[in-house]
């Protein structure tokens, strides 16, 4: 076996590594891997590339020109990369056993891992490295053994919705703490025992409000709403609140349906035993969370109802967000939170 074919297999075991790593620390997400994957890329770009190399300053000349570097030092053919213009987009397509990091791809995808293109990401390194901007990506549904991925400007860079400063843990700029499940149950429990009758709303009203942050800075970051809506649900499990799912959402309606996966409240609820006085949906405060995240993409005052519960034996717990009714709103007197 030849000295590159061994470089690509370890290349790919690394990534993988990376994959299965990051799906188990806590905060992690795929920004952190593409962080990984562009930062890999400026290394070698640092030692190999030639801007000499380059016939133009045209996005689609410098991935030609970098992919035609990658030749030059026998890591792959650049004539198996397809590469055309779209507008402003730059389109990237391949046959699947082709390319260089085919291995890390299909066996993530086989453990559920979270992935990014290496491919997508290094031309990504090298635009911003030439150009000075930031691209965005997107990878289509592989179809007939082919992939295709998208480039696109991007208005900034984005950032990673929680972060760590020293040894100071930010969510959303704000500073966040790590809570045993035992301590949040805890003050559950104390709460039930001096004000049972407020329990449920305190809930609901302490997830809503710390969503409201979370969402405009997210919104922020990620203006197309459905891309920044998957990003705080997938917050939502890096923070070990539950494994949630997003089953349907309707931008025209305001309506979106979601499932949430042993959640963590189910889980103080098994420790503790029930928080109210009758067998009922329990997940209020991420009733809260679903509420402010909707209520800021949609741009209108949104309720969200836990309509099945875990708790009560359900297979999972799923809820309904709509906006909230006209005679109601009128009653409050109040429009959908801003910033």
């Amino acid at each position: 076996m030849k000295e590159n074919d061994i470089s690509r297999i370890i290349i790919n075991y690394m990534y993988l590594s990376m994959c299965r790593t990051m799906n188990q620390v806590p905060f992690s997400g795929r920004h952190w891997l593409e962080q990984f994957v562009t930062g890999v890329a400026q290394y070698f770009i640092n030692e190999y590339w030639d801007d000499l190399m380059l016939q133009s300053k045209k996005p689609l000349d410098i991935c030609r020109a970098y992919l035609n570097t990658l030749e030059r030092v026998d890591f792959l053919n650049a004539g198996d990369y397809r590469l055309e213009e779209s507008g402003e987009n730059l389109l990237l397509s391949v046959k699947r056993d082709k390319c260089v990091y085919r291995e890390y791809c299909l066996r993530a995808r086989e453990e559920g891992l979270p992935t990014f293109c290496v491919r997508l990401g290094t031309l990504q390194a090298i635009l911003h490295h030439v150009l000075g901007e930031n691209f965005s990506e997107s990878l289509e549904k592989e179809e007939e053994g082919v992939c295709r991925g998208k480039l696109f400007p991007a208005a900034g860079p984005k950032e990673e919705i929680v972060t760590r400063e020293g040894h100071v843990l930010k969510i959303a700029g704000r500073r966040a703490v790590l809570l045993p499940q035992e301590t949040y149950a805890s003050l559950l429990v104390s709460v039930r025992e001096h004000a049972p009758h407020a329990l449920k709303h305190v809930l609901y009203d302490a997830g809503y409000q710390s969503g409201l942050s979370l969402a405009h800075k997210s919104r922020a970051l990620y203006p197309d709403p459905e891309e920044c809506l998957q990003l705080l649900l997938e917050e939502i499990k890096n923070q070990g609140l539950g494994n949630v799912e997003l089953v349907s959402v309707s931008l025209t309606r305001a309506r979106a349906r979601i499932r949430c996966y042993e959640s963590f409240q189910v889980a103080v609820a098994n420790e503790c035993g029930y928080l109210y006085r009758t067998p009922q949906v329990i997940c209020d405060l991420l009733r809260g969370f679903f509420a402010a995240y909707l209520s800021v993409l949609f741009e209108k005052e949104i309720i969200c109802e836990e309509m099945i519960c875990q708790s009560m034996g359900a297979d999972y717990c799923e809820f309904l967000a709509l906006p909230l009714p006209k005679k109601l709103l009128d009653r409050r007197g109040t429009p959908w939170p801003k910033k």
